[in-house]
């Protein structure tokens, strides 16, 4: 091989490899590794963690918690006496969008003050629910017996949406 070829060579291999190079790192890294994906801090910036209870107690009161980015775990038992099943995976878009849009830090605040409840669903074998909210660090903590809750609110109502959109899980 003469010298010329040999120079040809490998200048095509060099200029291939930073071409490759820029490609990945330009394109398909992207691809690989989106930018967008959530850091564990980002995701835990959203929680919401409810539970209900009251008459559900003996057939095994259903919980769920959903992350910042519609991740969720819900956990129900199928019938009476019969042990809990958990089941993940992602809320539907509109279904977050509609929860992150009702979650105002002022109804949270409101809400969120104790009282005193003289009649609740639960003392007369019917259901209440616990909610625990976090948004950007701060802790609200929701109970339709012991918060003032307004349950005619936007906020109540997209919060029971995702109990809604759980009927259809089981």
């Amino acid at each position: 091989m003469k010298r010329q070829d040999v120079l040809s060579i490998l200048f095509t291999f060099v200029v291939g490899a930073f071409a490759g190079g820029y490609l990945y790192v330009a394109h398909f890294s992207k691809v690989v590794t989106p930018d967008d994906v959530p850091t564990q801090t980002q995701a835990d910036a959203f929680v919401v963690e409810s539970e209900s209870y009251g008459g559900c107690d003996k057939a095994g009161c259903p919980s769920f918690q959903v992350l910042g980015d519609g991740s969720y775990r819900y956990q129900y038992a199928q019938s009476a006496g019969a042990e809990k099943t958990i089941k993940s995976g992602t809320l539907p878009l509109e279904v977050q969008q509609v929860v992150k849009q009702v979650l105002e830090t002022q109804s949270l605040v409101a809400q969120s003050q104790p009282i005193k409840p003289t009649d609740c669903n639960s003392y007369s074998d019917g259901i209440d629910v616990r909610y625990s909210i976090t948004i950007d660090g701060a802790q609200y903590k929701l109970d339709s017996c012991g918060t003032a809750v307004d349950g005619e609110s936007d906020m109540w109502n997209g919060l029971a949406q995702i109990w809604n959109y759980f009927q259809t899980v089981q």
